[in-house]
């Protein structure tokens, strides 16, 4: 097996993206302008506030009117009435409400903080949610751009999650298309020849973290960045591999 020797991280720079957009040839456009050369196995790594904006998940919160729930959570956490309104439609579950953090389950399955519900790049006086269904985002986008590039790409779909027992955020997966998700290492042996075991990697969720580097948080205008060099040891997986059922989560 040959090791990885180099990862290149490219950054796309595209337009700000409007509602209808199409990402995917805002993409095509954006490699033929950087005269990027695009190889089999590359990786596309895409911040999900752009998807969900060009498919209408960008919500203005003047037009949002609260629950009286949403008013009493909004009163206990100081958040805007509108925006815990947009954070509870999100949710499937509400695990906790605590200073100004609302923990949420949404109906995507992913427990996180908010819903997911992001106010950072996105229009004044708007929020965004996650795409409706990530995973369907990413492969319409990795079909397109499998067509029209003629190469055998994967994608996946990225968001800012912080974590539980840890300071700061990471930017984690929450779509995929034609990608190891998981990497499973059981069987592969160590420096000194041991077999592992119960090693499993969350490939995905080290590669957006790496792609996050360049994308940053700000005024970066990097929502896209193609990823080159990665070996891909495991069979493509599912993005739901990357969740644990509620009854095995290791905290409740």
């Amino acid at each position: 097996m040959d090791l990885i020797s180099t990862i290149e991280i490219l950054p796309l720079i595209l337009p700000i993206v409007k509602e209808g957009d199409d990402v995917a040839q805002q993409i095509l456009e954006a490699i033929l302008e950087g005269s990027l050369l695009v190889n089999d196995g590359d990786i596309f790594v895409i911040a999900h506030t752009i998807i969900s904006r060009a498919e209408g998940q960008e919500f203005y919160l003047p037009s949002i009117s609260p629950s009286p729930f949403a008013e009493l959570i909004a009163r206990k956490t100081g958040k805007d009435p509108s925006l815990v309104e947009l954070i509870v439609n999100e949710a499937e579950e509400i695990l906790k409400v605590k200073n100004n953090i609302i923990i949420t389950k949404t109906h995507h399955g992913w427990i996180c903080a908010n819903s997911a519900i992001d106010q950072s790049n996105a229009q004044p006086n708007c929020a965004v949610s996650l795409p409706k269904d990530s995973n369907k985002s990413a492969k319409n986008i990795g079909k397109k751009l499998t067509e029209v590039l003629d190469k055998k790409i994967s994608v996946l779909i990225s968001d800012t999650h912080g974590r539980a027992l840890r300071r700061g955020a990471i930017n984690i997966a929450v779509g995929a298309y034609n990608f190891s998700v998981i990497d499973d290492a059981i069987g592969r042996e160590d420096i000194f020849g041991y077999k592992l075991k119960s090693t499993i990697i969350a490939l995905a969720d080290e590669v957006c973290s790496a792609a996050e580097l360049i994308m940053g948080q700000a005024n970066e205008k990097v929502p896209v960045v193609l990823i080159k060099g990665l070996n891909q040891r495991s069979l493509v997986s599912d993005i739901k591999e990357l969740q644990f059922e509620d009854e095995k989560r290791l905290f409740q």
